[in-house]
């Protein structure tokens, strides 16, 4: 498996489970490096099962898993984690979103990784970074999220919080990393040192709500839910006569095209702060306007009046949408397991340089024997034998566990 990149010759050690971290290592792999996820024997990441899933292949970890190579190692048994380090030694990143505090009682954070290897680099996505009154606290997307306040944002205004519907914080968390360890890649260039990358989700979140914090800080006025509404224009999403569609700024233009060109003589509405001030006044003017076509005929009239507006699509559409077919964002890949399955592709292009075929998410341990022969040179007896070691320590653990009421 050799995807094309000018990551080519990085090799990453991926730790990463559930949304956050996979997001960042696949895009690595989207650029070329070779992501070797290192998963627990037997489970595997979290949220491998995780429905809707395709013949045991769950939805998560076949959107986040591409171009990525997966072995199973137990990394509390001896020859688990010897085997780790041995990869280490030959790797250039490790990367982990493990709840803080893990990598440290394994040994294998930073300082102890350096010791065995100056140059790797190790990227680690916490909660809420690794100091501080939150950074033992458990953390997932939408408790992010809430505590950032980008939750506090959304929904209807007068009804209360609603949920996003897109895992900003994890997402935020991954490609943020993603940068940071292309940052310490291209540091390490100059000086032939590693260094530790820390990202956390809360800042991450915060970073992408910039624009509301400042509004925050120049008024004094934390911004309330926004609903479909921009918070101090008249646009965003309208109902139309059979569906929806987004309105971009617009003014005097759509004066014109509602057939409500009144308006722009109307003091209410003749300047900026007076269009503000009476804002709830002149959306429901284009609300009520807007019911009177339907969605395609209202976007053929802002093509023809130079507005900027389009569709509110459910994914179906999108998938058919000219410029996604254009783009070739929709991309197709033959599981071993699942047979064709489809994704979404990488959003980064680089003028020059070709793109390469896209390998699927990989099952449980596919490449475990691959990787440990082919990078370390163990032999069948060897791998056997840590897989045995962890086989033998999964049946001790579940004796011990005890269950709490």
């Amino acid at each position: 498996m050799a995807i094309k990149g000018p990551l080519n010759e990085i090799r990453v050690l991926d730790l990463t489970q559930a949304h956050a971290g996979p997001y960042g290592s696949q895009l690595l792999g989207d650029l070329g490096a070779e992501v070797i996820k290192i998963e627990s024997p037997g489970r595997g990441d979290v949220i491998r099962g995780t429905p809707p899933a395709l013949k045991g292949e769950g939805y998560y970890v076949l959107a986040l898993n591409r171009n990525k190579k997966s072995i199973t190692l137990d990394l509390y048994t001896k020859s688990g984690k010897e085997a780790f380090l041995n990869l280490v030694k030959v790797s250039d990143v490790v990367f982990d979103n493990y709840k803080y505090g893990v990598i440290q009682r394994l040994g294998i954070d930073f300082e102890d990784l350096k010791k065995i290897n100056p140059k790797i680099i190790t990227c680690s996505i916490t909660g809420f970074g690794t100091s501080g009154p939150f950074k033992d606290n458990p953390a997932i997307d939408d408790i992010i999220q809430g505590i950032a306040g980008s939750v506090s944002i959304g929904g209807e205004p007068g009804r209360g919080p609603m949920r996003p519907s897109i895992p900003i914080a994890d997402l935020s968390g991954g490609f943020f990393g993603a940068m940071g360890i292309m940052t310490a890649l291209y540091e390490r260039q100059k000086t032939g040192k590693g260094m530790k990358v820390d990202v956390n989700l809360l800042e991450s979140t915060m970073s992408l709500m910039s624009n509301h914090f400042q509004s925050y800080f120049l008024t004094g006025k934390p911004p309330q839910a926004q609903g479909r509404r921009h918070p101090a224009y008249p646009f965003g999403i309208f109902q139309t006569k059979n569906g929806y569609l987004t309105l971009g700024p617009s003014w005097p233009e759509i004066t014109h095209v509602l057939n409500r060109k009144w308006l722009v003589e109307d003091q209410r509405f003749d300047s900026m702060e007076n269009r503000l001030q009476n804002k709830s006044e002149l959306e429901d003017i284009m609300v009520e306007a807007f019911l009177e076509k339907d969605t395609d005929e209202w976007i053929e009239l802002f093509k023809k009046n130079n507005i900027v507006g389009g569709p509110v699509n459910t994914l179906d559409v999108t998938e058919n949408n000219p410029q996604v077919i254009h783009n070739k964002t929709i991309i197709h890949m033959d599981h071993p397991v699942c047979g064709p399955i489809k994704a979404v592709a990488t959003p980064i292009h680089i003028q020059g340089l070709e793109k390469g075929s896209h390998e699927p998410p990989p099952t449980l341990g596919q490449h475990t024997r691959e990787v440990l022969n082919g990078i370390l040179g163990y032999t069948d007896e060897k791998i056997d034998s840590i897989q045995a070691e962890a086989e033998e320590h999964a049946r001790n653990t579940k004796k011990n566990v005890t269950i709490k009421m």
